[in-house]
């Protein structure tokens, strides 16, 4: 007997209806078993390939995994005294963040608003204007308007410059001269300090007095008590 057997095509004879009888396949040996119909073959061959794919994704999930256990592995290195790395990061952010919070609540407390430090007894310059209006008839409850009138008129004006963030340091009263019919003359006082050339030429000019005061009529709803119509209002410096 020969040390190696050789392996010689088989003849096989096919049953299928297809094939005629006297049409034979020839097998090679380790291709396909004899014994298996094409079906089989095929849902064989489809499982081998169903196997290769998933195969082929498996890899990478050991390479995600190594890469999360190195990136754990550094975190947990020892860098200072004992201090793992993650920890070190964790006080570096704290430590920010209370930077961060500290210096917000140091400049809230320790800012002084310099223009806010004034001496109102400084103010001994004073500056005056003149005006009138006209209110509503439907204000008045009597025909003739009384010295009560007047008085809420004079508390209405005052609580406008009183109110205001720009004029109220300078503000000192009102008066109110006349009262004819529905016609109001009134007149405003402001002090002001030695140096008032810019005070003049901005805060204190004609057209910023008077806006405040019209800006204030014009929020008011017409069915308020001595309504003032805005149009009426007339100011003059003096």
């Amino acid at each position: 007997m020969s040390d190696a057997l050789e392996l010689k095509p088989i003849q096989v004879v096919c049953g299928d209806n297809n094939l005629s009888n006297d049409q034979t396949i020839e097998v090679i040996p380790g291709a396909c078993s004899p014994l298996l119909s094409p079906t089989q073959v095929t849902e064989n061959n489809n499982k081998q390939h169903l196997h290769v794919d998933i195969d082929t994704d498996s890899p990478s999930q050991p390479k995600l995994q190594r890469e999360l256990q190195k990136v754990k592995r550094e975190l947990n290195e020892v860098v200072v005294w004992k201090l793992k790395l993650w920890m070190l990061i964790l006080i570096i952010f704290i430590a920010i963040a209370l930077v961060i919070g500290i210096s917000i609540i140091v400049c809230a407390v320790g800012h002084d608003d310099e223009d806010e430090k004034y001496d109102k007894s400084s103010f001994v310059v004073a500056r005056y204007f003149r005006g009138n209006f006209t209110v509503d008839a439907k204000s008045f409850t009597s025909d003739t308007p009384d010295e009560g009138t007047m008085i809420e008129l004079k508390k209405q004006l005052t609580g406008v410059y009183n109110s205001s963030p720009a004029l109220e340091r300078y503000f000192s009263s009102v008066t109110i001269i006349n009262l004819k019919n529905t016609t109001v003359q009134f007149k405003l006082e402001f002090m002001m300090p030695l140096e008032h050339e810019e005070l003049i030429r901005y805060i204190l000019s004609l057209k910023m007095v008077k806006n405040v005061l019209l800006q204030h009529l014009y929020d008011r709803d017409a069915g308020d008590p001595f309504y003032i119509i805005p149009t009426s209002l007339h100011m003059e410096d003096g």
